[in-house]
C-alpha cells in the first residue's frame, strides 16, 4: 500500500476494549462515521501483517473522539 491510512479512533468505554491472552493482544475501536471513509480501508488489508503507529490527538486529554455520542442504556 503507498499511502497509510489515518483516521480518528478511540476505544469503546467496555471491559473488553483491549484484551490479552496467551496468543498476544486484541484491541476494538469506536470510529466516528466522518472518519469511516479512511477507515472502511483496512478490509482491504485484512491478510495483510499491519505496522501500528499511535499518536494521542490531544495530549493529556481524556476526550473521546470528537462527533461519537455516549451510548445511552435504554430501559
Amino acid at each position: 500500500m503507498d499511502e497509510p491510512i489515518t483516521f480518528r479512533a478511540a476505544f469503546p468505554a467496555i471491559q473488553s476494549a483491549i484484551k490479552v491472552g496467551d496468543a498476544g493482544m486484541r484491541i476494538q475501536l469506536d470510529v466516528p462515521e466522518s472518519e469511516m471513509a479512511q477507515a472502511v480501508r483496512l478490509i482491504t488489508l485484512r491478510d495483510v501483517v499491519l505496522r501500528v503507529t499511535v499518536e494521542a490527538e490531544n495530549s493529556g486529554s481524556r476526550n473521546r473522539t470528537p462527533g461519537r455520542r455516549s451510548a445511552k442504556r435504554r430501559e
